[in-house]
């Protein structure tokens, strides 16, 4: 049969897998509140080949568009052409109206010629009630991932998975100024150095095989957190947990300024730290420390910092590049990512964290606007964080990201070690 002559319907969604794996995330996460959602299924898959093609696929998310912009709805394409459709159960009656414009446009369809009168009764939608059905539908989401992770998911990727999944739903309570306090005494103490990590930021070489260009040091804020306070939730004030992290600054500047590691020291490294500590007393002695002048030290400031006072991050970042030091932006999501241009804020680099967002608007002229803005920064700008898969570098490799950093690239430098 000649290419021109094959049929042009869909048998498997090409982003299932991603969302897939999105779907379980987002269940899990809920997991503490389900019924603070509600739940629909549309069997794509049992309409007509006519009807099943990517004009289909394209109608079905249409007709969500206005409650997804009101963020009313998540959309989740399974592997199998289905669509799962989480919402807020306020929007119960405006998914409704949505789920009436597809009966129309499908109305003609075998599946619905007896059925397409009544959205709550056809054989296209089910509804799901997340009181009852909720640890169904889990086990439906758990098997899909497993299916995939038969197919070719490491078992590091899926406990990688877990832990994700874990931290989402067992935060904790919410820091309090007093906790604050309480903290910074134990901050004051406590050796950092059994909670310091380091993670390497890579490029691909011609054999495909990362090589490191600098590596980043960090505290397990999560380690740190259940010596110091367990059960507690840092991050849930941001207010807070800055200045607890301004706090942390200066320990870690203060452990990095002995030196111990040689190989940091030659091969170059990254550590996060906020305006306020680039201005203060202590990055001067530990500016005395080191004084690069080969670049060979990258400083990492949130996005959201940076923002707070623009003016105090333009005087910062002119000091530290006087000295020697460059800087990149952390923090930066897909929908940030616009606001965070490492060419108008004079940076060297800006850190995008992955996201299954940037899977599912692949083939999209929104990845063509999202590929353009990555050249326009210059390649080898833009940093692709927590890569937990292959996946993620392969989609930021088509976006025209250079550099990578996570538990993917920590797996195959070891095995290549």
């Amino acid at each position: 049969m000649a290419e021109s002559d094959a049929p042009n319907f869909m048998l498997t969604h090409p982003l299932g897998e991603s969302h897939e794996g999105r779907f379980l995330h987002d269940l899990r996460a809920i997991s503490q509140s389900p019924t603070d959602h509600g739940l629909l299924r549309l069997y794509i898959s049992r309409l007509q080949a006519s009807n099943r093609d990517a004009q289909g696929a394209r109608a079905a998310e249409t007709a969500f568009d206005e409650l997804m912009r009101m963020r009313s709805v998540r959309l989740y394409h399974l592997r199998n052409t289905d669509l799962m459709v989480m919402y807020e159960p306020t929007q119960v009656d405006g998914v409704e109206k949505c789920l009436m414009k597809l009966l129309r446009l499908w109305g003609a369809d075998p599946l619905l010629v007896r059925f397409k009168a009544d959205p709550r009764k056809n054989k296209l939608a089910s509804w799901y009630d997340m009181a009852e059905d909720f640890p169904k539908v889990m086990n439906f989401a758990e098997r899909q991932v497993g299916e995939q992770t038969a197919a070719g998911k490491t078992l590091a990727e899926l406990v990688a998975e877990r832990e994700v999944a874990k931290a989402n739903t067992e935060r904790g309570v919410p820091m309090t100024p007093i906790g604050l306090g309480r903290a910074e005494e134990s901050l004051a103490r406590v050796d950092l150095s059994s909670f310091t990590r380091r993670q390497a930021i890579c490029a691909f070489v011609e054999d495909g095989k990362p090589e490191p260009v600098f590596t980043e040091v960090f505290v397990s804020i999560a380690d740190l957190r259940e010596t110091v306070m367990p059960g507690t939730d840092f991050a849930a004030n941001p207010w807070l947990f800055q200045r607890m992290t301004q706090t942390l600054d200066r320990r870690v500047m203060s452990q990095m300024s002995r030196k111990e590691d040689e190989s940091l020291l030659r091969d170059g490294f990254s550590v996060n730290l906020n305006v306020a500590t680039l201005l203060s007393e202590e990055f001067l002695t530990f500016d005395d420390n080191f004084a690069p002048s080969s670049g060979d030290i990258v400083l990492e400031v949130r996005l959201e910092d940076i923002f707070s006072d623009l003016s105090a991050f333009t005087f910062a970042r002119d000091f530290v590049h006087e000295r020697g030091y460059r800087i990149c932006i952390d923090g930066v999501t897909f929908r940030t990512y616009p606001y965070a241009d490492s060419n108008r804020l004079g940076v060297a680099y800006s850190k995008l964290m992955w996201s299954p967002d940037m899977a599912a608007m692949m083939g999209t002229e929104r990845a063509q606007k999202f590929k353009d803005m990555i050249r326009e920064r210059r390649r080898g700008r833009t940093i692709l964080s927590r890569c937990d898969n292959d996946a993620a570098v392969r989609i930021g490799s088509q976006l025209g990201i250079t550099l990578f950093q996570g538990r993917h690239l920590d797996t195959v430098l070891r095995e290549k070690s």
